[in-house]
């Protein structure tokens, strides 16, 4: 049997680029393939009237008709509009039939979020009109400049006019078929002599090209329907649109781009709402009640701009489906079925993962492909129909070329959540050493500041009978310590979604976890290896510091005690020169040296003498080792919270990283960004100590 868009030996386009609705009849990239593959190799001739659609899928299947193994006759019957005007660029041959209309515009897409997500949307928005010109540019001929200029208009072209800006190759005399079914004054100037009987009687989900929208409402939002372009034309905007009230157009199409007339405005009183965005919270509403898009477009109609209205219509058709509706019960359940969805998707997820709380349920058996469109049914959205790649892109808020459209899937959520768990059980699984002897501080701004001396006041002084308390010196010290971002990206593609492959989300995550605490750990230790100057011009392990042995000598009882008494004998940096008496509380070794520094540390007598001579560094210090540190150099360190060492400090307290999502753009899926502020100081030298170590004897 036939593939249903081959019909005579050619290949029929009719209808809208993609799957919009799901009782719609267009066509898809995926149909294109199947009957390409269908039809094998050799000359093709492609039929197409279409008023447009998914812009992605338009240049899909652009690009499959171009690779195509033959020559690609490209006839528009009736009409190439947005999406199908990509579509018609495939054609070595592009015939525009007598009456046929093609238009280019720029993508356009709604919103919802503060400023900076709007500015995301709109470098999509320009990133996608660019693409979408140099195809047009390198066809036609023309400058890139130039066909920018003629999308940002919206440029209706006759068959005559396509032919001379190069868009088409020739003209067949013959008359062309009726305009595809479509709400074309959902487009901004589409032409008033584009016949009637061509509208459809439903919202149009298809009016522009679309980039994803940034933020969407609980359910997914469309362009303006036909009815909603009239409104827009006398109504006051009171918030950014993306795109203008339709005006009346000429009754033939200019040969050359030109500004859309002003429409004539009425001014409500209090404008509170636009009716762009009124009409995107009533088709919400009606998608939430589960209306048909026939009864959505009704009650678009009838509320004429009034959500309140709107509401009204909405309770009206429930009634009549269900004689006996609950509604505020039937939201509820909803809402409850929802949680209990990503709740119990989240538990088998994290039981296939091995992670601790995980569960077995009713989910545990789905792959992540029927988990995937699971999701989207409880959206209440329909993708029976498509190919695996469609459904993981949906059911990951993956950006669509709709005007407005945008899935509502729970699935990127629970991802993200098992996401983060897995990143921080990786963070909390990190065997890192450096916070057993390290401070840990708090800085609210990423400013650089000055850090007090704790070891300030070594002594009080004496008050004579009746005599004046003296205050003592207070000020910052000259060490300053300030935060600094380290984070990565990882992405979770629809590929990943299709191949059931958990790593991406599990063991990832959990790796990148790590990492976040082991960088940390790294500027810990490479203070240590690197000895830094510090305020003082001096590096800090420096003889004038007092902290440095020179030589270096080999651990022992001996050099442990030498270094014990380097501490206890240095001096406050207030003028006073009184002995501090700092004791040690660590031992800090490379991991070579870890046997034999606790053999010292933990021996009741020497292990250096063959006589039971006692151990009298035994218990001095706690072992610590890190492969960080090598060679023969070893440190002590003391009790940081009673003097200055090493301060890790972290924005507003926050030691854990922050697992960050979005839709991707970069890449066919959602991306995720796993960031850490820290700054990490050596704030003192009096509480360090370094010997640079020497061979054993």
């Amino acid at each position: 049997m036939a593939h249903r868009l081959l019909v005579g030996g050619e290949l029929v386009l009719y209808g809208d680029v993609g799957r919009i609705w799901y009782d719609d009849d267009g066509f898809t990239a995926t149909d294109v393939m199947e009957a390409l593959a269908e039809f094998g190799e050799g000359d093709l001739t492609v039929r197409l009237n279409s008023g447009g659609g998914l812009a992605f899928e338009g240049i899909t299947i652009f690009n499959l008709l171009r690779a195509h193994a033959g020559r690609i006759t490209m006839i528009v019957d009736g009409i190439a509009a947005s999406a199908a005007s990509v579509i018609a660029m495939a054609g070595e041959s592009r015939i525009m039939r007598l009456g046929a209309m093609l238009m280019i515009h720029d993508p356009s897409s709604v919103t919802w979020g503060d400023a900076q997500d709007h500015r995301h949307t709109a470098d999509r928005l320009d990133a996608l009109a660019t693409n979408v010109a140099g195809i047009y540019a390198r066809v036609s001929g023309k400058d890139l400049d130039e066909v920018r200029d003629l999308m940002r208009v919206e440029t209706w072209m006759s068959a005559d006019q396509a032919l001379e800006g190069g868009f088409a190759t020739a003209v067949d005399e013959e008359a062309a078929e009726e305009m595809s079914a479509f709400a074309y004054d959902a487009y901004l100037h589409a032409p008033s002599t584009i016949p009637q009987t061509a509208y459809r009687p439903r919202p149009s989900l298809s009016a522009t090209s679309s980039a994803p929208a940034a933020k969407t409402k609980e359910h997914d939002v469309s362009a303006l329907s036909a009815t909603a372009a009239q409104l827009a034309a006398t109504t006051t905007h009171t918030q950014p649109t993306m795109a203008a009230p339709a005006p009346a157009a000429p009754s033939a199409p200019a040969p050359a781009a030109q500004p859309a007339p002003a429409a004539t405005e009425l001014q409500p009183t209090q404008p509170t709402m636009s009716v762009r965005d009124a009409t995107m919270d009533i088709m919400s509403r009606c998608r939430s009640a589960r209306l048909s898009s026939e009864q959505t477009f009704e009650v678009v109609e009838k509320a004429a701009g009034s959500v309140e209205a709107a509401k009204d219509l909405i309770i009206t058709m429930m009634a009549d489906r269900d004689p006996q509706p609950n509604i505020t019960s039937a939201v509820r359940v909803t809402a409850d079925g929802r949680d209990r969805f990503r709740e119990g998707v989240t538990l088998s997820l994290m039981h296939k993962a091995g992670m601790q709380g995980g569960q077995v349920n009713e989910f545990t058996g789905y792959t992540l492909k029927e988990l995937a469109r699971a999701s989207l049914q409880q959206a209440g959205l329909k993708f029976d129909y498509a190919d695996p790649m469609e459904l993981a892109g949906a059911a990951l808020n993956m950006p669509t070329m709709i005007g407005g459209m945008h899935t509502t899937s729970d699935f990127v959520v629970v991802l993200g959540n098992v996401a983060n768990k897995s990143m921080l059980r990786g963070y909390e699984e990190a065997d890192e050493t450096f916070e057993l002897w390290t401070a840990r501080g708090v800085l609210n701004d990423f400013k650089e500041v000055a850090r007090v001396d704790i070891g300030f006041f070594p002594s009080l002084k004496e008050v004579p009978e009746g005599g004046e308390y003296k205050y003592g010196t207070v000020g910052e010290r000259g060490e300053k310590i300030q935060l600094a971002t380290y984070g990565r990206k990882f992405a979770i593609s629809r590929q990943a979604i299709i191949n059931d492959d958990m790593n991406v989300f599990t063991r990832i995550p959990q790796r990148m976890g790590r990492a976040a605490r082991r960088t940390i750990g790294n500027l810990v230790y490479a203070i240590l290896i690197d000895n830094p100057v510090m305020s003082d011009g001096k590096t800090l392990f420096h003889a004038d510091h007092g902290n440095l042995a020179n030589p270096g000598t080999a651990l022992s009882i001996a050099s442990i005690d030498a270094g014990r008494a380097a501490m206890a004998k240095q001096k406050d940096g207030a003028g006073e020169a009184v002995a501090l008496n700092v004791r040690p509380k660590f031992l800090l070794v490379p991991v070579e040296l870890e046997g034999t520094a606790k053999v010292l540390m933990e021996s009741e007598f020497s292990p250096e003498k063959t006589q039971r001579v006692p151990n009298h560094v035994r218990g001095l210090a706690q072992v610590v080792s890190d492969a960080r540190l090598s060679g023969t150099a070893w440190h002590l360190a003391a009790d940081p919270n009673t003097y200055d060492t090493i301060e890790v400090a972290y924005l507003n307290g926050n030691s854990q990283p922050t697992l960050e999502q979005r839709p991707g753009w970069d890449v066919d899926g959602t991306e995720f960004k796993v960031r850490i502020d820290a700054g990490v100081k050596a704030l003192g030298t009096h509480g360090l100590y370094k010997n640079p170590g020497a061979a054993p004897n």
